[in-house]
């Protein structure tokens, strides 16, 4: 069984998922990505500022940065995705890691949308996470905070953070 009610409604959450979709993309331009860049910089400088603390002689490249000391060498490459800048950190061939920069989407709550059962359920079940994700990254967009996550998971707030963890 099918209900109309429950069709119409999938339609028109539809159409609010399209223009919230719309509208984080107007978002990403034009507050998220110049945020993210200039929470590139903060690490970027910051991980240059703590290393020529150290004695090493850094040479900035267009993705990262090079940092020699002796024969040591660290080299900071930075790899963009969606949302998302990585940063692989190989330290002389010994040891690499990642660590990313990523747009913090919080959930948002949302009721549920029908109490009908019927054959749209599960798909209305399916809409109701489309729509809960695309508000959450509308809100997360029109505020951008970022967190700092490694290969294994670990969370940091700030590039200080970061810093500190890789090059005590």
């Amino acid at each position: 069984m099918y209900s109309l009610s429950n069709f119409k409604l999938l339609v028109d959450k539809q159409a609010e998922i399209d223009t919230i979709h719309q509208n984080c993309d107007n978002l990403i331009q034009s507050t998220v990505t110049p945020k993210m860049d200039a929470e590139v910089n903060t690490l970027l400088d910051a991980i240059n500022k703590k290393l020529t603390e150290q004695g090493f002689t850094i040479t900035v490249t267009s993705t990262g940065l090079i940092a020699q000391y002796s024969e040591a060498v660290i080299n900071v490459d930075k790899h963009s995705k969606s949302l998302e800048e990585c940063f692989f950190i190989n330290l002389n061939n010994f040891a690499e890691d990642q660590v990313s920069i990523i747009l913090d989407v919080s959930d948002a709550m949302m009721p549920k949308i029908s109490n009908n059962l019927d054959g749209y359920t599960e798909i209305i079940e399916q809409m109701t996470d489309t729509l809960k994700y695309a508000k959450s990254l509308e809100k997360a967009c029109t505020e951008p905070k970022f967190i700092y996550r490694t290969q294994s998971n670990i969370v940091f707030h700030s590039a200080e953070e970061v810093v500190n963890y890789y090059f005590q």
